[in-house]
């Protein structure tokens, strides 16, 4: 019999988007799962969507106090059944095969979680773009996420048993758990990707991370200084690509969220990459108006 599946939905006012996802899970070619799906005190109508699918394989649990995003994964991690877990967020939705493309390989040894490509849909223009053209890597992937992260937590599937080994969601954060959890993953347990395109990843106005930029930067600070003082060797193998990645963090959040001053254009001129270095300094010439324009 194939392995059942735990879907954890984590959402907190999710009631635009909530019909779409949760239709996508239970539309699974691959059947045996379960929907832990996790009310972090939202106050609109999420309960009543997700009561009208009238599912046994739906549970429904409520926190009686706002969490943190990752400590709010972390208490849904509590309530599965599964020995297979897999993440979707409330704006995201899956294709019908995106269980079943992998499912044979739940009982393979030598995978121990499973991501895929995925499709970003504009929700402002409705178009859809494939993230990546290239082929993703298998195996332990530390070295390519460090020069490129490329894993969206709704097209993460994870072996529960992994979670024994790394331990939970650092519930700290509310923006890069996610990619804390993946980095810790990659260093010693292997990858399997699906190039094809089975997530549909919306990018809209309000995703948390885009009208987040400074706490995205704080929180990656403190990842980065907390790895420098951990003394990984992976990490310092690899510690000018998560340089320039907290660069360019920074930059976007001066741009944004401060005035223009020497300090930033610093920043900016000493970025490593000519075609990022280039982009900054055109917004930073561009007026405020129109900066905060492109934040939207």
């Amino acid at each position: 019999m194939d392995k059942k599946v735990s879907v954890i939905v984590n959402c907190h006012n999710g009631q635009e988007y909530l019909n779409k996802c949760i239709a996508s899970i239970l539309n699974q070619k691959h059947e045996n799962l379960e929907i832990i799906f996790y009310d972090n005190f939202s106050n609109d109508r999420s309960k009543e969507i997700v009561s009208t699918f009238m599912d046994k394989r739906i549970k429904y649990f409520y926190s009686n106090s706002k969490l943190s995003l990752y400590q709010a994964r972390n208490k849904a991690l509590e309530h599965v059944s599964g020995k297979i877990i897999a993440f979707l967020d409330v704006d995201d939705w899956w294709d019908e095969n995106y269980l079943s493309s992998r499912a044979l390989l739940f009982n393979d040894d030598n995978q121990d979680f499973f991501y895929c490509n995925r499709y970003t849909f504009y929700e402002k223009n409705k178009k859809l773009k494939i993230f990546r053209k290239l082929d993703l890597p298998n195996g332990k992937i530390y070295n390519y996420l460090a020069k490129d992260y490329f894993i969206s937590i709704s097209g993460l599937i994870i072996k529960k048993e992994i979670f024994d080994k790394v331990g939970l969601f650092n519930k700290d954060f509310n923006i890069i758990g996610d990619f804390d959890l993946v980095m810790r993953m990659s260093r010693k347990f292997n990858g399997h990707a699906t190039n094809e395109p089975l997530l549909f990843y919306r990018y809209h106005k309000n995703n948390f991370s885009k009208i987040n930029i400074e706490m995205f930067f704080k929180e990656l600070n403190k990842w980065f200084n907390d790895q420098v003082k951990l003394e990984d060797k992976d990490f310092l193998n690899n510690i000018k690509y998560f340089e320039k990645k907290l660069l360019t963090c920074e930059i976007k959040n001066l741009l944004f969220n401060s005035g223009k001053n020497f300090y930033l254009l610093h920043k900016i001129v000493n970025h490593p990459d000519l075609f990022e270095k280039l982009k900054f300094l055109i917004v930073f010439l561009m007026p405020k108006k129109v900066v905060n324009y492109f934040k939207k």
